[in-house]
């Protein structure tokens, strides 16, 4: 660079940083980061460099104030600061001098990909390839725009094309490639092919190491990754990526404190930098810890106000902390300002399904398919949806279209065979071992899991059916991950809890009678294995006037098939004369769809002067992704010694709000013959009832959680009042 333009390039840096709004360098991740896309990012192609200028570029455009050389420079400083809008403003003015200048269309280009218009960005590529063929940089930035927009098969044509201008020399389109291959489920594919690049590039790019280290990372390989991620490099947004990388990385395997120091420092070295700034509130984020992941997303989106990202990991912020409203308003402020954000339009109709709101949900995936019309993000959304309602027309025509746009992308080939495991079908075991790759593990796993189902194969048989890994380093780690994925399928829950319960009584007879307090404890333990057998135990004390008694209760179930579970329970009475001496009983649940199930209990009590038979039919609707609703009701039937044969009802209807993930709140109505539904020999009153209860669970995470109680009964001869709190644990 000569002499005077880094002396003018220096002071205008100097400038800008006494500006109000400072924003770091261009960001090279799609909009969305890399939540919106199944595979890491490509960068595009880097900013055309400052060059002498030309006699015609040192003529002041009409209306300038500066020269176009001095413009220029401005203009580069505003994109690596981060401001995109002021940087789109200056190349555009340059353009009304030059308009035809190809390195200026490139610059447009390239600023509009990065403020997330991605389909305008790449009409302008398309222009300049159509205009001059050969363009190498033009077919790249065409290539990452697709790959942006989650289109593998035009992204891979344009990065071929790239490739073949430069003859072969465009590392930077093969990496993007290589993702493509990635992002289509061929791990694999895209290991070999950048291992070679690697190979012939000398093993030093930080760029192909990041690649390889992502593959590693993804099957838990750590050791080679953080090596490859570690590679020497004076590009700052390739530091901050690898900053990023080790961050998640060092969560991923239990250092999370590790892990967030180091994105933390690097933010704060950067503090002035958006890119910085939103790394760190994504990384913040995956470690739950939302208040500093939203302190530095929003310090992001005030350094850059016209940019998406922060704002899009706002939303996935308060998607997390189950705040769907608040989600929706981030994503829907993302596509005003932006219409081509594709994360932001598939953010809504997430959010759309998760509310139950699947119009909206459809509008907002046409209206991402009208700007990537071939995007296998924007298909699997559409798959998601019609698997969930059954809608068989509607998924057969999604999935046909999917596969014509993307016939290389392995996922449609398992949404096929998922379908036909749900719905009786036929699944084709040899397609299905077609798509296992041992470098794919959320893909892999998938596969294993219905494979598991249809033939019945314990775990290490069925993981011994992938193939073999590419390199003999990633062989053991790649059997492992498979081996952790289906560990965790089958895995087993050891579960605590306890809990009592205080209730008083009014005499609502007239008499003025004071009653004494109810009092009722429990301890209880469970294991559990997750599609699999469940074994509990339960002490219960129960206090009624003064008089008490103890039972324990066992439990056995188990699921015959994935939609058929089957259980029995035993117990006692350990003493007290109120409660069954014994007690046997069996119970079936059936599955009939993923919303609905039927359950009926039968059990066989025995007081010391009277055998009860109960039946407990059921039905349970889960009727909106947050909201479900039960109905079961209570038959007995008694045949006392010496006494009168009598049959009683009792029914009980609840609904539930599952407010979040681990949240929820039930109210119920119950009414009919006391001893119908608590078989309590000798509770008073004269048989009817009705009961109101409403209960919050409140889960601090994901082991443990607080259960308060509050229960009004009216009989016919009190009134009763009853506070509860329980406590549960889970292994």
């Amino acid at each position: 660079m000569p002499g005077w333009s880094g002396w003018v390039l220096a002071l205008l840096l100097q400038l800008n940083t006494q500006l109000s709004a400072q924003v770091g360098g261009p960001q090279w991740q799609p909009v969305g980061g890399p939540q919106a896309s199944p595979a890491p990012e490509p960068r595009p192609a880097k900013t055309v460099p400052v060059v002498a200028a030309d006699t015609s570029r040192q003529r002041s455009a009409p209306g300038a104030t500066v020269a176009p050389e001095t413009l220029r420079q401005r203009t580069e400083v505003m994109a690596r600061l981060g401001r995109l809008g002021e940087a789109l403003a200056g190349v555009r003015e340059l353009r009304r001098a030059n308009p035809n200048d190809v390195e200026y269309r490139l610059m447009e280009a390239q600023y509009l990909a990065w403020l997330g218009r991605t389909a305008t960005a790449g009409g302008l590529y398309r222009r300049i390839l159509q205009e001059g063929p050969g363009n190498a940089m033009a077919a790249e930035g065409l290539g990452n725009t697709w790959l942006w927009r989650g289109d593998w098969r035009e992204a891979q044509t344009a990065y071929a094309n790239s490739i073949n201008f430069a003859g072969g020399e465009n590392l930077a389109a093969q990496v993007g490639f290589q993702r493509a291959l990635l992002a289509a489920g061929r791990a694999s594919s895209a290991y070999r092919q950048a291992a070679d690049l690697d190979r012939r590039s000398g093993r030093q790019d930080a760029e192909v190491g990041l690649f390889l280290a992502t593959i590693h990372g993804a099957v838990d390989n750590d050791d080679a990754a953080f090596a490859l991620s570690s590679r020497r490099t004076t590009d700052a947004d390739v530091r901050q990526r690898q900053a990023t990388f080790q961050a998640q990385r060092l969560i991923a395997r239990g250092q999370a404190d590790e892990g967030l120091n180091l994105i933390a420092s690097y933010a704060e070295a950067h503090a002035r930098d958006y890119n910085a700034q939103v790394a760190a509130g994504e990384v913040f984020t995956t470690a739950g810890k939302s208040r500093e992941a939203r302190t530095y997303l929003e310090r992001a989106a005030q350094l850059a106000p016209d940019r998406d990202e922060a704002v899009l990991g706002l939303a996935r912020l308060a998607r997390q902390q189950g705040k769907p409203r608040d989600s929706l308003a981030f994503y829907e402020d993302v596509v005003a300002r932006n219409p081509e954000s594709v994360p932001g339009w598939i953010g809504i109709a997430e959010v759309a399904q998760s509310r139950g709101d699947l119009n909206r949900a459809w509008q907002a995936l046409d209206a991402a398919q009208r700007v990537a019309p071939g995007s296998a993000l924007v298909y699997r959304e559409r798959l998601k949806i019609a698997f969930r309602e059954k809608d068989a027309a509607t998924f057969t025509g999604v999935l046909r279209a999917y596969q014509r746009a993307q016939p290389a992308d392995a996922w449609p080939e398992l949404w096929a065979q998922k379908w036909a495991d749900a719905h009786g079908g036929e699944v084709n075991v040899p397609a299905l071992q077609s798509l296992l790759d041992p470098l794919a593990p959320d893909l892999s796993g998938e596969v294993l899991r219905l494979l598991r189902r249809h033939t019945g194969e314990p775990l290490q048989r069925a993981v011994l059916r992938v193939p073999a890994a590419p390199s003999p380093d990633l062989q053991e780690a790649a059997q492992a991950k498979l081996g952790k994925q289906g560990r965790a399928s089958d895995a087993t829950f050891i579960g605590v809890s306890t809990g009592y319960e205080f209730a008083t009584l009014q005499d609502t007879s007239g008499a003025g009678a004071r009653l004494q307090e109810w009092h009722e404890g429990y301890l209880a333990a469970y294991w559990r294995q997750q599609l699999g057998m469940t074994v509990s135990g339960e002490f219960r004390t129960i206090s009624r006037f003064g008089a008490t008694a103890n039972q324990i209760l066992l439990g056995w179930n188990t699921h015959v098939t994935p939609s058929w579970i089957v259980g029995l329970e035993a117990g006692g009475a350990l003493n007290g004369g109120f409660i069954p001496r014994w007690r046997l009983g069996a119970r079936t649940e059936y599955l009939l769809s993923e919303e609905v199930s039927a359950s009926l209990g039968v059990s066989h009590l025995q007081f010391a002067d009277e055998p009860v038979l109960q039946i407990i039919p059921g039905v349970t609707w889960q009727w909106h992704p947050q909201w479900s609703s039960q109905l079961r009701m209570y038959v007995t039937h008694t045949e006392p010694k010496g006494g009168r044969v009598n049959t009683g009802f009792a029914g009980l209807i609840s609904t539930t709000w599952q407010f979040t993930p681990l949240s929820s709140t039930s109210l119920s109505y119950a009414m009919g013959e006391e001893n119908a539904s608590q078989l309590i020999k000798g509770l008073i009153g004269e048989k009817n009832f009705q009961s109101v209860g409403v209960d919050l669970k409140y889960g601090f995470n994901e082991r443990f959680s607080l259960q308060p109680t509050y229960r009004y009964e009216a009989h016919n001869l009190f009134d009763l009042h009853a506070i509860g709190l329980s406590l549960h644990l889970r292994y």
